[in-house]
């Protein structure tokens, strides 16, 4: 049970970088959309550079900022959930609940996105894809492997989630504080 944790925690703590990492596309996005404002704002734009090019930059940096902490934002508890059914219940039956969830939810939602995202950017790619705006930004397989590897990063979250709710099911109850330790 000891090597599940670590493995949790690995997986964690590669998470935690990785958002780390990508939080810095929240400061680019902030310099897109300024600079998107100002220049439509005073009128002049940079050749190449237009309003639409910048918008769709802003929506891919903010694509890649999300998929980028899907998992982070998993492993943390930090996604949506409806709590209004589990609040009233004991510390065991929740965590049974979150095990149910991972393997019947998550885990099977994860694995068909992800066939299925793999045959999205492979086709892009090989399409070569670019926006539909004639002055938009080209190479539309970029945002979409975005999306693919964020949601491989969900997987590795749900995962870590999982192996944290066995240890707590089925490990010794001195291995529960370094469970609910995320």
């Amino acid at each position: 049970m000891h090597g599940l944790l670590k493995a949790s925690d690995g997986i964690n703590a590669t998470l935690a970088l990785i958002g780390r990492i990508a939080g810095w596309l929240f400061l680019a996005n902030m310099v897109v959309i300024c600079f998107d404002v100002i220049t439509r704002r005073i009128g002049y734009q940079l050749p190449d550079m237009g309003s639409t090019r910048l918008q769709e930059l802003e929506w891919h940096l903010h694509a890649a900022l999300f998929a980028m902490w899907l998992g982070l934002t998993y492993v943390r508890d930090g996604h949506v959930r409806i709590d209004v059914f589990v609040t009233g219940l004991k510390e065991r039956t929740r965590q049974w609940i979150e095990l149910v969830g991972c393997f019947v939810f998550a885990l099977p939602y994860c694995a068909v996105v992800i066939y299925f995202g793999w045959d999205f950017f492979l086709r892009a790619y090989d399409q070569n894809e670019a926006s539909d705006a004639p002055t938009g930004l080209p190479m539309r397989w970029i945002i979409k492997l975005v999306l693919f590897v964020g949601l491989i990063l969900l997987t590795a979250g749900v995962i870590s989630v999982a192996i944290r709710r066995i240890v707590y099911l089925f490990g010794p109850s001195a291995l529960r504080p370094a469970v609910e330790k995320h």
